[in-house]
């Protein structure tokens, strides 16, 4: 039976288009004829923070041995460095080839190599780029965590010291003003998000921004 190529991308919201990614991964197959269907190209819209996603559980699922897995980038796999440290270490474990576009070296084809100095040395320039693109990839992730519990903390305070009156404001409103401004969703996902009409969606950002 032929092997299968399969290619992974995620995004962390709904919002957010998944086409660079898919774009990223056919350009590869076509300059390196590789043959792969868009159908096997799985995508997760989900936060990198665990691999407790549907759509990587479910190509775990089909993926045997011998196969070619292709992602982007490895913050596109996750974001936690020791779980996607065990994760590559399972697609080695069941013989399944990880291709990371951003890690050059991981598009060599070791299969040719049965043993020896060459995959070894592979095999270290590797764990040596995924360790540093997994702390990076952690590190962003941390970031992100913390810009936002402090644009939350700052609109609390905001609110409270101007006296604004809260039961007016749907209860997620500061989250989803902050991801609003901050250009991770747009104006009308956040109304649909929120059950809000738009004329009273911007009537709130007006209340909200002047403070009144």
């Amino acid at each position: 039976m032929k092997n299968k190529v399969f290619g992974y991308v995620r995004v962390s919201t709904k919002e957010q288009n998944e086409g660079r990614q898919i774009k990223a991964i056919q350009d590869y197959c076509n300059n390196t004829k590789i043959e792969i269907e868009e159908r096997d190209i799985l995508v997760d819209k989900q936060s990198g923070k665990d691999f407790n996603r549907e759509k990587y559980q479910m190509l775990k699922q089909m993926v045997r041995t011998g196969d070619i897995v292709i992602i982007k980038e490895l913050d596109r796999l996750g974001r936690n460095k020791a779980e996607i440290k065990k994760e590559i270490e399972w697609f080695k474990t069941n013989d399944i080839v990880l291709r990371i576009l951003d890690i050059p070296t991981t598009l060599m084809d070791l299969r040719q190599y049965d043993s020896g100095m060459a995959k070894a040395m592979m095999d270290m320039i590797n764990n040596v780029l995924i360790e540093v693109l997994g702390t990076i990839a952690e590190e962003e992730r941390n970031k992100i965590k913390k810009r936002q519990a402090e644009g939350i903390e700052v609109a609390k305070a905001k609110g409270k010291h101007l006296g604004r009156p809260k039961t007016e404001f749907p209860s997620e409103w500061e989250e989803y003003y902050i991801k609003w401004k901050s250009e991770e969703i747009t104006a009308t996902s956040m109304m649909e998000q929120l059950g809000l009409k738009r004329n009273t969606f911007y009537r709130l950002v007006k209340k909200y921004e002047d403070g009144k």
